[in-house]
C-alpha cells in the first residue's frame, strides 16, 4: 500500500510540473524528487498513451486579437447534448464542461472587439434547449496555468518562422530545437533563440494540460467568490491556494477561481479554507462533471489567426 501511496504521490508531482512547464526537464524533475530520469519519462509516456495528458502550446490572446472574455452559465430544459456540441464547435470557447447545480453546462469565452462578444452570447442563447444564461464578464484573468494572460501586446510581431516554430508545437509540444529548426527553414541556434523570445514576451506557453473527461481521476471545482472589504486583500488570499485559474469578473461574482485537488477532502478543504477568511463574503462552487473542451490558441483559432503556411 505505501509503495503504491508513493508511485501515485511521484506521478502527481511529475505531472504537475508539466502544467507549469510543458518542456520541464526530465532530468532535472526526477532529481528534484529523488527520482530517476528514466522513471519520470515512463510516467510522462504513460499517460500520453493513456490520453490523460496533452502536451501542446497555447498562445498569448493578444496575437490572436482576443480582446473580450466571460464566463457563461448554460441552464437547459431538455437533453443537454446538442446545446453541448455546439458551444464545443465555436471558435470563441476554451473552455466547456458539464457541471452540477441548476446550471448544467459552462464556457470561457474569448473575443475580439465589441460586438464579438454580444453576437457570440446572443448566438448561444438560440441553441437547443438552452432556457437562460447567467453571464459574467472578466475585468482581468489574474492565474490561468494553462495560457498566457493577456498584456495588451506582445511587444513584437511574428515573421513565418515564428509561426512555423508555434505550429509545430501545437502539434508536438517537447519537440526538438532541431526538429523546430526543420519546420521552420531555420538552424537549431536560430530556433532556440526564436523560442526564448516567445516564452520570455509571453507570446506562448507549452504546457501539460490533463485530458478531463468522464474518466479522469483529478478533480476540479468552478468557485464564485463574493468579497468583503477592498478587492485586492481577497485576491491574495485565493492566490495562496494556488487556483488553476483566476479572475477578477463583473456581475454575480467578484472573482471566479477554479481549485483542483487529487481527492474530495482536499477539495472540501479548499472550499473550507475560502469560507472561513474574513475577506469572502460568499462562494458558490460547481463541480466540473466532464470537461469536453481546454483549448487556448489551437485548432481552427490558430489558423485563422496565422493563416496557412
Amino acid at each position: 500500500m505505501e509503495v503504491n501511496q508513493a508511485a501515485d504521490d511521484l506521478r502527481a508531482k511529475v505531472l504537475d510540473e508539466l502544467r507549469e512547464n510543458g518542456r520541464a526537464s526530465y532530468a532535472q524533475i526526477a532529481a528534484k524528487y529523488g527520482s530517476t530520469r528514466r522513471l519520470v519519462t515512463h510516467i510522462v509516456q504513460s499517460a500520453l498513451e493513456h490520453d490523460e495528458l496533452r502536451i501542446t502550446v497555447s498562445i498569448s490572446p493578444d496575437l490572436l486579437n482576443l480582446e473580450r472574455f466571460a464566463y457563461v452559465q448554460i441552464a437547459l430544459d431538455g437533453p443537454i447534448a446538442a446545446a453541448r456540441e455546439a458551444v464545443v464547435a465555436m471558435p470563441e470557447t476554451t473552455f466547456v464542461a458539464e457541471i452540477t447545480g441548476s446550471y448544467g453546462l459552462d464556457a470561457e469565452i474569448r473575443t475580439g472587439a465589441d460586438p464579438h462578444l454580444r453576437d457570440t452570447i446572443d448566438r448561444i442563447r438560440q441553441l437547443p434547449h438552452v432556457r437562460e444564461l447567467r453571464v459574467h464578464h472578466y475585468d482581468s484573468i489574474e492565474i490561468n496555468l494553462y495560457s498566457p494572460i493577456r498584456t495588451g501586446g506582445t511587444g513584437f510581431v511574428l515573421d513565418d518562422a515564428d509561426r512555423a516554430i508555434i505550429r509545430h508545437l501545437q502539434h508536438d509540444g517537447r519537440a526538438t530545437f532541431r526538429e523546430l529548426a526543420a519546420a521552420a527553414g531555420i538552424s537549431a541556434s536560430g530556433a532556440r533563440l526564436r523560442f526564448t523570445r516567445l516564452t520570455r514576451h509571453g507570446a506562448v506557453k507549452v504546457v501539460g494540460i490533463p485530458v478531463r473527461g468522464s474518466h479522469s481521476a483529478a478533480i476540479t471545482v468552478g468557485a464564485g467568490i463574493q468579497v468583503r472589504g477592498p478587492l485586492e486583500a481577497a485576491l491574495s488570499c485565493v492566490k495562496e491556494l494556488r487556483p488553476e485559474f483566476l479572475a477578477v469578473a463583473s456581475g454575480g461574482y467578484d472573482l471566479i477561481a477554479t481549485l483542483s485537488g487529487s481527492s474530495n477532502d482536499e477539495i472540501l478543504g479548499l472550499a473550507d479554507s475560502l469560507r472561513s477568511r474574513p475577506e469572502i463574503a460568499r462562494v458558490d462552487t460547481w463541480a466540473n462533471l466532464r470537461m469536453h473542451k481546454e483549448q487556448y490558441g489551437e485548432g481552427d483559432r490558430l489558423s485563422a489567426a496565422f493563416g496557412e503556411l
